[in-house]
């Protein structure tokens, strides 16, 4: 009987701990005309996410950066998804799969990008987008649950980071990164006019929920190449976007990986 009993209450503390491990789904959805990534998680009701990876690809090259998110066509499952696209200078591979401990739930991702050009890519970088428009438990207009660390490691809320205004985007702002790319070499970015004077570092960006019960991390496995914010009443996203290659030659193939990631608190 006491045997009985043991197995039992096992059985019962297996069960919970099941009941309590997290859930990711993933499924494709249309951005404007766009193939995004909607990802929902079992515990979050009412919040849903989409992914835009990348939004673009920036270069110093090219002003209007390469490719973006509009001609991707996902092999999709459950908690995992790839792409493959290619023409005749350039291809790339983008794999994502979900991981989950008792108390986290993330996204790993990563990002294969070969030149089959004949020319150098320099400071190639991916403009990796998480979006929160239908994810009202993390929205952070004032941006005082969003935080980063200053050049010297501190934590650091993204009010706080000096900021420049440009063309009425009150909350638009790439932020470079200690180590990343030099912003103004880059025309695609350049171009928004703003572009903070203050750098940053670390390997990710990251936000509470205004119930103070999760934490999303964006995290780069590697060098970032600069961050970036736009919070606004109608859209809210963070990025920390990676730095493939400072110089990718001819022939040659870098990647980058990383997670998005959420933490019970």
């Amino acid at each position: 009987m006491k045997y009985l009993i043991l197995i039992n209450l096992l059985l019962v503390s297996f069960i919970s701990n099941a009941q309590q491990k997290l859930k990711m789904h993933l499924d494709t959805v249309n951005v404007d005309g766009r193939a995004g990534v909607e990802i929902t998680i079992n515990e979050m009701p009412g919040q849903k996410f989409v992914l835009e990876i990348p939004e673009i690809f920036m270069v110093q090259e090219i002003r209007n950066g390469l490719y973006n998110y509009s001609k991707q066509v996902w092999d999709l499952e459950d908690d995992e998804a790839e792409m493959i696209l290619t023409d005749g200078k350039y291809k790339h591979k983008i794999s994502l799969k979900a991981v989950n401990t008792k108390n986290s739930i993330g996204l790993k991702w990563k990002i294969n990008f070969k030149n089959n050009s004949d020319s150098s890519l320099y400071d190639l970088a991916a403009f990796n987008c998480w979006t929160f428009n239908t994810a009202p438990l993390f929205k952070d207009t004032k941006m005082e649950r969003s935080y980063v660390n200053d050049a010297s490691g501190n934590k650091k809320f993204l009010k706080d980071v000096d900021k420049t205004q440009g063309g009425g985007r009150r909350n638009m702002q790439f932020y470079p990164a200690v180590g990343g790319i030099d912003l103004s070499k880059s025309p695609w970015l350049a171009q928004w006019i703003v572009t903070s004077k203050e750098a940053l570092s670390g390997d990710k960006v990251s936000l509470v929920s205004n119930d103070s019960k999760w934490l999303f991390e964006n995290i780069v496995d590697g060098k970032v190449a600069f961050f970036f914010n736009n919070w606004e009443h109608d859209h809210g996203c963070l990025h920390a976007s990676p730095l493939l290659s400072k110089e990718l030659k001819p022939g040659k193939s870098a990647t980058a990986k990383g997670i998005f990631k959420f933490t019970r608190l």
